[in-house]
Order: C-alpha cells, then structure tokens, then sequence
C-alpha cells in the first residue's frame, strides 16, 4: 500500500513541467514596453497610457515583442506603430483597452 503511494506520488509528481523563462525575454519586453508608450499615446489618444501599455504586452505575441524591441534598438520606432496597432486591434487588446464606459465608446 505505501510503495502504490508512492509510485502515484513520483509519477504525478513529473506532470509538472517547469520552463524558465528565456534569458533575453525581459531584456525584450523591457525595451518593447518602452516602444509600445510612444505609439500607444499617438494611436489612442486620452486612454491612460500605463493601462494601455499593459494591455498591448499582454496581447503580444512573442514575435511582436521581439520586433518592437528590434525597432527601438535599430532606431527606427515608425514601425512600431503598424505593430502596436495590429495589436490594439486585436479582441483581447480591444477588450482590456474598454476598462471603463468611455473606452466603449471610443474603441
């Protein structure tokens, strides 16, 4: 009876797979958080920018973070906006955007 518990114990125990995050990914989001400020206050203007910038990282995907943390290192942030906006108009993005009745209104 003990050894079936554990045998259960050890093999549910190896369900749990732990993934690190990758080493350059915060540097990434980091410096895509930065880019995504800018873009956010042009595109969407009156909406709290912080907000907004929460919401834009957390619809991204990871070849979006990565390519706006490109454009800032490059030196060219005017394609950030094409990317940011593609993710403004995504359905998770547009809902978290509409926080309050006044994001109803304007997205």
């Amino acid at each position: 009876m003990r050894t079936g518990g554990l045998v259960a114990l050890g093999l549910l125990s190896g369900c749990a797979v732990l993934q690190p995050e990758p080493v350059g990914t915060t540097l990434a989001r980091e410096t895509a958080r930065s880019a995504v400020a800018p873009a956010v206050s042009k595109l969407a203007p009156g909406t709290p920018v912080d907000r907004a910038v929460d919401c834009v990282m957390s619809y991204a995907s990871r070849g979006q973070v990565e390519a706006l943390a490109q454009n800032s290192a490059l030196g060219q942030p005017e394609l950030n906006d094409d990317i940011v906006t593609d993710i403004i108009y995504t359905d998770g993005t547009r809902a978290c955007l509409r926080g309050n009745p006044l994001h109803w209104l304007l997205f």
